[in-house]
């Protein structure tokens, strides 16, 4: 844990002795009445905490901000959805990374029954991301959610594309089009293991956020690829090696944030 994230920025915070950063902060870090440590709030600030207190049944911190946390990187990611040990190694990576949003939507060829565990159905992920924020030293989480297909999954990209046109700015980055239409400020990719697909350290990112899709195990159908490249999504590969899912989005995030100069 590089920082203890509570759950406010509120001055003063109590902590079960049972909660796992109360366990790191008094276990691990061996602190005392009096010492402080590194921490941020989910509210995106960081600065320090000093414990306060320490009884049988819990801590007391007071947090003190200092500045608000870098923001989350412009790259969004669309998963399909996967075995939830897996998919939680999947979040905790993803949000190190700093990514700023996860969609994890059924496949046609993944398993179904995923969606019904408790990791997709109680929001368990935000606690892997939790992990992840701590690892990396930010506490800004990215949103995530279930959607429950693809072409809800595609709708809200949409959206965010829609969210991306402001007038003043396409004229001044001369992004609108020649008809006078305006032209997405968005890159999006489907990942997809064939030989004759560009690269994907080769793909021209020609704005922000980059939008990556990346599927399960088995695979993207004919169908799903139609809709992706029908809704202007840019077919990529990631070598000609077939990678697991969590391989898979840790190699493209990676990619893609040095491409965007983050490396």
């Amino acid at each position: 844990m590089n920082l203890c994230i509570l759950n406010s920025s509120d001055m003063l915070q109590s902590l079960s002795r049972k909660d796992r950063r109360a366990q790191h902060i008094l276990e691990v870090l061996k602190k005392k009445a009096g010492d402080r440590f590194r921490a941020g709030s989910t509210d995106g600030l960081v600065g320090w905490a000093s414990l306060e207190s320490i009884t049988d049944e819990r801590i007391v911190l007071r947090f003190i901000a200092e500045h608000p946390a870098p923001p989350l990187r412009p790259v969004r990611v669309m998963l399909g959805t996967v075995r939830p040990i897996q998919a939680a190694r999947i979040v905790k990576e993803l949000t190190t990374l700093g990514v700023s949003s996860i969609a994890f939507f059924p496949t046609e060829l993944g398993e179904k029954s995923y969606t019904q565990s408790n990791f997709y159905v109680q929001k368990e992920y935000y606690m892997h991301a939790q992990d992840g924020a701590e690892q990396a030293g930010n506490p800004r989480l990215p949103e995530i959610d279930l959607v429950w297909s693809l072409k809800k999954a595609l709708e809200q990209v949409e959206h965010i594309e829609a969210s991306e046109f402001t007038a003043p700015l396409q004229q001044a980055d001369g992004l609108q089009s020649v008809d006078g239409t305006l032209s997405p400020r968005t890159t999006k990719i489907v990942c997809h293991p064939d030989c004759a697909a560009t690269p994907l350290s080769h793909m021209s990112l020609s704005g922000t956020p980059v939008i990556l899709a990346i599927g399960t195990e088995r695979g993207w159908t004919e169908h799903e690829l139609e809709q992706f490249l029908q809704s202007g999504f840019a077919l990529c590969a990631l070598g000609d090696r077939i990678l697991k899912t969590e391989t898979a989005a840790a190699v493209a995030v990676s990619v893609v944030l040095a491409r965007l100069g983050y490396f």
